[in-house]
């Protein structure tokens, strides 16, 4: 029996480079991928050897085994019913443990609770450019919704907007990416200027912003996430040819930018345009490139690196991490929401 709104994957799908990888979970609605023998090892070159042979510092991080390709649930396709999506953008866990996704195709926030149901959608409004703008839950239960425009739409769980935060000092006029520090300040990605991120200060008693403070230096920032430690992890795409960017930048608490990940990396990955980024609970992130169609896990150092996603995406943007430890990949051109097993 299928839900309404999402697929179940039960067949075994090979990887790329050989047949007998895969094997189906019994009474498990999850394909689950075995890792390489030494027989498939053999006829790969050394970097991909170095990506798919598991090492045994990913145990530090929480990671005892890397399951790559392991399609759990879809939801959405493509249309305007509930449940449904054009171009799924955001992704982002509510305080309730449901998933609320921004479609920017339909202009709606749609709550789906973990049997993959829809539970309810409202409209965010529209903004100046179809795309931007992201979602992020904070305290008690509300939605902060960014569209491009000068302005932080504040939603509550039922979809009423209680606040709309702006201020006449707000210079920025692509509003993407969006994250909560720690501190509960947001900090904001805008292509203003080649880049910026916005850091502000906010109170939603007064619906107000009281501080702002603009940190420089980048170029086409997307998506944002936070590390424990109050890192700050930027995408920077490409739009239109070859400019700078196609890296993930590392900023420190202090706000200064302490490492560049890409365009390359050890010769094992390139990012092209990446785009969605998030942490998990052990401090390991992924990266979303829609430019490579492909999800890149990284350890919290970033000294191991491991693809988990190359397979049937088009367009992946926004990431999170589910309460049951579930990667969701919103993969825009598909008009779906996919829920993977990594590990």
């Amino acid at each position: 029996m299928y839900s309404s709104g999402y697929s179940t994957i039960v067949t075994a799908v090979d990887l790329q480079f050989g047949a007998g990888c895969g094997q189906v979970l019994r009474g498990a609605a999850c394909l689950k991928k075995n890792m390489l023998d030494s027989y498939f090892l053999k006829e790969l070159d050394d970097e991909q050897v170095a990506l798919f042979e598991f090492n045994k510092g990913w145990k530090l991080s929480g990671i005892q085994k890397i399951y790559y390709n392991c399609l759990v649930k879809e939801l959405g396709g493509f249309g305007t019913d509930p449940g449904k999506f054009i171009w799924p953008t955001s992704v982002t866990m509510t305080l309730d443990g449901d998933l609320a996704v921004k479609d920017s195709g339909n202009e709606q926030i749609q709550l789906f609770c973990s049997e993959g149901r829809c539970k309810h959608r409202f409209s965010y409004g529209s903004g100046p450019v179809k795309g931007l703008g992201d979602i992020v839950s904070i305290q008690d239960g509300l939605l902060l919704v960014t569209d491009g425009s000068k302005a932080i739409k504040v939603f509550s769980r039922d979809g009423e907007m209680i606040h709309q935060l702006k201020s006449p000092n707000m210079d920025w006029n692509h509003s993407y990416g969006m994250a909560i520090l720690k501190s509960n300040d947001i900090a904001i990605t805008d292509w203003t200027d080649l880049g910026k991120i916005h850091i502000l200060r906010i109170d939603l008693r007064m619906s107000a912003i009281t501080r702002m403070y603009v940190m420089d230096g980048f170029h086409r920032p997307e998506h944002i996430a936070v590390h424990k430690r109050e890192e700050m992890l930027v995408t920077e795409g490409q739009l239109f040819g070859k400019k700078q960017g196609s890296c993930l930048k590392v900023v420190n608490k202090d706000r200064i930018q302490k490492k560049t990940i890409g365009p390359s990396y050890e010769n094992r990955i390139t990012f092209v345009n990446p785009s969605g980024v998030c942490v998990d609970s052990d401090e390991n992130f992924f990266v979303a490139d829609r430019g490579q169609n492909y999800i890149v896990m990284f350890n919290p150092d970033a000294s191991l690196v491991a693809l988990v996603v190359t397979e049937n995406l088009e367009g992946p943007c926004g990431l999170s991490v589910t309460k049951d430890g579930l990667l969701a990949v919103a993969d825009c051109y598909h008009h779906s929401v996919k829920l993977y097993r990594y590990k």
